[in-house]
Order: structure tokens, then sequence, then C-alpha cells
């Protein structure tokens, strides 16, 4: 096995916490982008497909091994919060013109999809043999 430098594992330690930082600075930066005009939520949305990819391919560079579970674990936040950065932005613009947000539609929307989730997990117990539990994994043979 060949020894690895500390010199290597700083590097390593310090690419991945620099690019993580960075990363959480996506719905700052979408915010900014929106407030001098630069995006709109629509052009981000319509476009959301090429930020995806860019977002995969710095995923797969910041990622500190070639496996995909990895690169999955760091893209997915990364998405996360693109489309957190785009909610503020959308609620910019809605401030900017004057309009309110549609919280009514937004409610029901969650409430529709909570309760889609609960009826799952009635299911999984009632039908299945699921049980739940208080620690990960929540629902267990």
């Amino acid at each position: 096995m060949p020894m690895v430098s500390v010199n290597e594992y700083f590097d390593l330690f310090f690419n991945v916490v620099i690019g993580v930082g960075l990363v959480f600075e996506l719905p700052i930066l979408v915010f900014f982008l929106t407030l001098l005009r630069v995006v709109s939520p629509k052009f981000l949305i319509d476009n959301s497909r090429y930020a995806i990819l860019a977002i995969v391919i710095i995923a797969a560079i910041v990622t500190p091994t070639p496996d995909v579970f990895n690169l999955v674990l760091f893209a997915t936040p990364m998405v996360l919060l693109f489309y957190v950065g785009i909610l503020a932005s959308y609620l910019l613009v809605l401030q900017r013109e004057g309009r309110r947000f549609p919280w009514m539609k937004v409610l029901v929307a969650a409430a529709l999809v909570l309760a889609a989730l609960a009826g799952f997990a009635y299911l999984a117990v009632t039908r299945y043999g699921y049980r739940l539990t208080i620690e990960w994994p929540f629902l267990v043979r």
C-alpha cells in the first residue's frame, strides 16, 4: 500500500471544503443575478437542464472519488440549492412587480404531497406488513 503524505490529504480536504463552500453560495449568486436583471426565473427554469448538466460536471470535479454514489451525494444538494435560488429570484420578481406569492396554491400542493406520502405509508403498514420505527429506515419489515 503506497504511503500518502499529509499534504495530499490536506489538498483533498481543502478542495472538497472549498468546492462545497462555493456550492452553498449558488442561491445567493442566482438571487443577485436576478437582482441585477441578468437572469429571470423563467430563463432559469427554461434552461435548468443545462444548469443541472453543469452542476453534475462541477460535482464530478469536486468529488474526491470516481464512484457514482459520491457524485450523486455532491450533485443532489447543488441541484436543490439551484431551485432554492430560483424560488428566491421568483419572490424578488414578484416583489418588484408588486404582486403577491400564491400561498394558497403552494399550501394545497404541499397538502396533496403530504397526503400522498401518508397514503403510501398507510398502505405499506397495513397491506405490506411494514412497521414504523424511530430510527432510519423508518419503515422496516
